[in-house]
């Protein structure tokens, strides 16, 4: 079976690639770029994680039906939600700083983090969750979601190296003590993007009927 991903990353695709394998399933990952999408960046305007998924694979589909592509699509969408701050980032996650960075072009890359921060400031409460929706949408419309879920706090200052995505320099999981950003290939494979994953994968004889 194929899969198209949606995703125009090479990485991502082989990082979804490498866990179908760890599960001994029998599907190959396509990505948008080998279906030719050329419609550029698929605009996110739910207010949800669940509607952002579905959003992208549905566009997808559309493509799909007007070039003949007859395959299943899956897609994610990701946020960090933070409780005090009544669940910001969320689904604003990866463009969190954007409007600031439009700006002022001398502030760092990882602005984001340094405005989470400074929101948080000094409050005790840094209870958040990282979430992912992963949608598994058939050729004929009909579609599957899963949550994955990874607990923690906000950290009250960076930790290690700030490479993307920036905030997990400063989530740290519960019950581990360690940041996103220092945790072994093992063990960033039980947070909540795989999570998600694996569930839809668990599924997907079940959703393929």
């Amino acid at each position: 079976m194929k899969i198209i991903f949606g995703t125009t990353s090479e990485r991502k695709q082989k990082d979804l690639q490498e866990t179908i394998n760890k599960m001994n399933l029998d599907i190959e990952v396509i990505s948008m770029k080998d279906i030719g999408w050329d419609r550029g960046e698929i605009e996110e305007t739910g207010s949800t994680i669940e509607e952002n998924s579905l959003i992208k694979a549905q566009a997808i589909l559309s493509f799909c039906k007007d070039h003949d592509i007859d395959y299943p699509i899956m897609t994610d969408d990701a946020g960090l939600f933070v409780d005090v701050l009544n669940g910001e980032p969320g689904i604003y996650t990866a463009r969190y700083a954007d409007d600031e960075l439009a700006l002022d072009k001398e502030l760092p890359k990882y602005q984001c983090v340094v405005k989470l921060l400074r929101k948080l400031n000094n409050e005790e409460n840094r209870n958040a969750t990282y979430k992912c929706c992963v949608t598994m949408m058939m050729p004929t419309g009909y579609y599957h979601q899963e949550i994955g879920e990874s607990k923690g706090t906000i950290a009250k200052e960076i930790i290690g190296d700030l490479t993307k995505p920036y905030f997990y320099s400063v989530f740290v999981l519960k019950g581990s003590n360690v940041a996103f950003n220092k945790l072994e290939p093992d063990d960033l494979d039980n947070t909540y993007r795989y999570k998600a994953i694996r569930k839809t994968l668990n599924s997907i004889n079940t959703i393929t009927q």
